[in-house]
């Protein structure tokens, strides 16, 4: 699919952030963290040269996504707030109640990162990482970001459609099905599969401009700082 590279950043603005001989770095380190909190292991800056995964380092990024310590906390709020939403605490069983919602929370994670990051990558021959370019208008950073759930790159560093993120995706929905009671309709899956595809562009959006907005915070702190000694 050779018109997919036109959704790929340009040359011009590849080449205003170019260090020689190095991979491109236009704003620092991509973000490992989301908000300093939230794992994000898949997360690289656009490379120059492109370098692939391994299947190994495919596998290592799964298992850092799943089993970082923050997401023992984050699952917690997620499994509350399903227990809440389902009828609350009490009408759901309790704390043994909100231990099963916390199993099925962990288990979307788990199944979520390696299906996407490193299964069906290493299958397709997939690159599961996004990108962040960090350079460039904000309107093609954003139409960049979000087009990063259809387009990817192959391992041998041509850009192709996503089969990773599409196919992986809808394979989370129908497995999580099987643990899921009363999972619903063909409809309510849709409807899971859509929410899932939208909260990665989100991810992918928060990735590329992270670390833009930490900066502008980190600033206006110095800045209200100075202005306070003054």
């Amino acid at each position: 699919m050779d018109d997919l590279t036109e959704i790929a950043p340009s040359a011009a603005e590849c080449a205003s952030a170019n260090i020689p001989g190095t991979d491109i770095r236009p704003a620092g380190n991509s973000p490992k963290r989301l908000f300093n909190i939230i794992p994000n292991n898949r997360a690289d800056e656009f490379q120059k040269e492109y370098k692939p995964l391994t299947t190994r380092e495919k596998f290592n990024i799964a298992r850092s996504d799943s089993f970082d310590w923050p997401n023992y906390f984050l699952l917690a709020g997620y499994a509350v707030q399903s227990q809440v939403l389902s009828g609350g605490f009490q009408h759901n069983g309790g704390m043994s109640g909100f231990a099963k919602f916390y199993g099925r929370s962990l288990g979307d994670q788990i199944i979520g990162s390696y299906i996407t990051e490193a299964i069906l990558p290493s299958v397709f021959h997939e690159d599961p990482r996004f990108f962040r370019i960090g350079t460039g208008s904000v309107w093609h950073r954003v139409s960049y970001a979000s087009s990063r759930v259809l387009v990817t790159r192959a391992d041998d560093g041509r850009y192709r459609f996503n089969f990773s993120e599409i196919a992986g995706n809808a394979s989370i929905v129908a497995l999580t099905r099987l643990y899921y009671p009363n999972s619903g309709s063909l409809g309510d899956a849709t409807e899971r599969f859509g929410m899932q595809l939208g909260n990665d562009v989100i991810s992918n959006l928060v990735t590329e401009f992270w670390p833009d907005i930490k900066r502008r915070l980190r600033f206006h702190g110095l800045l209200q700082s100075f202005q306070k000694n003054r």
